[in-house]
């Protein structure tokens, strides 16, 4: 896996390796990407906190830190036992995408990404409105097909290309001492319209 490439559009994706990458400060056009971001660890527009103490509020917490680059928060929101589980179509192919990868990978795969385009070349939105909370009592939970935009703008001395990942998640979370992390997170591709080029979530993450 080449940790430093681009990510060519669409499935099984080639990570095109070049030398360096630089960061450049980047507005995504309102019809591309509209990211809901807020800060981390405040309280949004709907007064939800963003925090762990409930599911809503660590999924917004999640979204936050995807957008801000807070990897010290991305670490404790993960569980030491987390497994991302790429789409089955992304695996294998020319950049050999495994068919999952435990927490040291996905930490160090998403720090790589940072460092590579900054995060203000990240924007992650996240359709939340038909999460729900579990019962009192339920210690673990599952949050089924949230779909998802990614888009991440990249610059290197040949070329400017945004890439947009379309999908839904598959969340599997647990509550340890009244927070909650993830433990659990499975990529799931969306149908592709034809003559779109898009990539998943999981294939930017391989190639870096």
């Amino acid at each position: 896996m080449n940790r430093h490439g681009l990510v060519s559009p669409g499935r099984n994706s080639v990570c095109r390796g070049h030398s360096s990458l630089r960061s450049v400060r980047f507005v995504l056009l309102a019809a591309l990407c509209f990211c809901l971001s807020c800060s981390t660890g405040t309280d949004g527009e709907d007064g939800v906190p963003h925090d762990q103490t409930t599911v809503m509020g660590t999924l917004l917490l999640f979204e936050d830190v995807w957008n801000d680059g807070d990897m010290d928060t991305y670490k404790v929101l993960l569980d030491e036992g987390f497994t991302f589980y790429f789409d089955p179509q992304d695996v294998g192919g020319d950049s050999d995408i495994p068919p999952s990868w435990g927490y040291t990978m996905e930490i160090m795969a998403v720090t790589n990404l940072f460092n590579a385009v900054g995060a203000e070349n990240v924007d992650v939105d996240l359709d939340l409105s038909e999460v729900t909370e579990p019962e009192e009592g339920v210690n673990t939970y599952m949050v089924r097909d949230v779909p998802y935009e990614v888009c991440v703008y990249v610059e290197d001395e040949f070329d400017s290309i945004t890439y947009i990942a379309r999908g839904n998640l598959d969340l599997e979370l647990k509550k340890v001492d009244d927070e909650w992390v993830i433990i659990n997170w499975w990529d799931k591709a969306s149908l592709r319209l034809p003559g779109v080029e898009e990539t998943t979530w999981g294939a930017i993450k391989a190639c870096f």
